[in-house]
């Protein structure tokens, strides 16, 4: 493309790709976090678009005239980007229910923090284990699959060539029933540990009654649950080295579902 001699329609290319780039950027993990200036948003998304640009192919004839069509398949692009940060949001949906479950456990529900990313409030087990989660992310270039997504994504849905349909609205259901899944495998481990914990000291306050259980069990589940954390981090990794290859292939499935 010539940056100083383009045609409205390759500019109205352009822009369909710009948007659905910015779309997938504002909804992924690391790259949507609200910490992240705008600015730099923005720019990201120009410079990705620029590079995505010459390896789209479409067909100029059969963009359409008007805003309104215009609007509707804009509206498009930015289901599609939505669409495949969804996937990884449901993720970290999951891992963060898993935290919340483990420090209402601990008698941690009281203690909760602003998580940052999404302004609320989270158990702060919830967002150590999504910290750990996002370090996870990173050390396996998981993030890698967002922009082989972007570039992907035109080959199986090009501009203009998206259709919704009963079977994409089944998956999408399907994965966010997953998180409930997720959470249980993330947590079982720390769960379990505080369960058999807890029944622990209700058959010590039957046995010895002038214990005050409720004075040594709460140091002792905190003890208990961050020992368990620390013993089980590398179990939460290789879990969810595999949940994130999986999200890999969810993501393509739903592109040719779109597509």
């Amino acid at each position: 493309m010539d940056l100083f001699n383009f045609s409205l329609q390759q500019l109205q290319t352009f822009l369909f790709i710009f948007i659905r780039v910015g779309a997938l950027l504002f909804f992924a993990p690391i790259f949507g976090s609200r910490n992240v200036p705008l600015q730099m948003k923005v720019g990201l998304t120009f410079i990705l678009s620029i590079i995505v640009y010459p390896m789209v192919k479409v067909n100029l004839n059969h963009i359409p005239e008007g805003i309104f069509p215009m609007a509707i398949l804009m509206i498009g692009e930015i289901f599609i980007g939505i669409t495949i940060g969804f996937i990884t949001m449901l993720i970290f949906a999951g891992i963060q229910l898993a935290g919340n479950v483990v420090g209402f456990q601990m008698g941690f529900d009281i203690v909760n923090i602003i998580d940052p990313s999404t302004t609320s409030q989270i158990s702060i087990i919830a967002q150590l284990q999504n910290i750990i989660a996002l370090l996870i992310f990173l050390s396996i270039n998981a993030h890698h699959l967002f922009i082989k997504a972007i570039i992907d994504s035109f080959e199986l849905i090009p501009p203009l060539g998206s259709h919704f349909n009963g079977a994409l609205i089944a998956m999408i259901v399907s994965l966010a029933g997953d998180i409930f899944e997720i959470a249980v495998k993330v947590g079982a481990p720390i769960m379990a540990t505080l369960l058999f914990t807890s029944v622990a000291m209700g058959l010590i306050a039957r046995t010895v009654p002038e214990m005050n259980v409720f004075i040594v069990g709460f140091p002792l589940k905190i003890a208990v649950g961050l020992l368990m954390i620390g013993v089980s981090l590398p179990f939460f990794s290789i879990l969810l080295k595999g949940i994130f290859d999986g999200m890999g292939r969810d993501m393509y499935k739903l592109l040719r579902l779109m597509g």
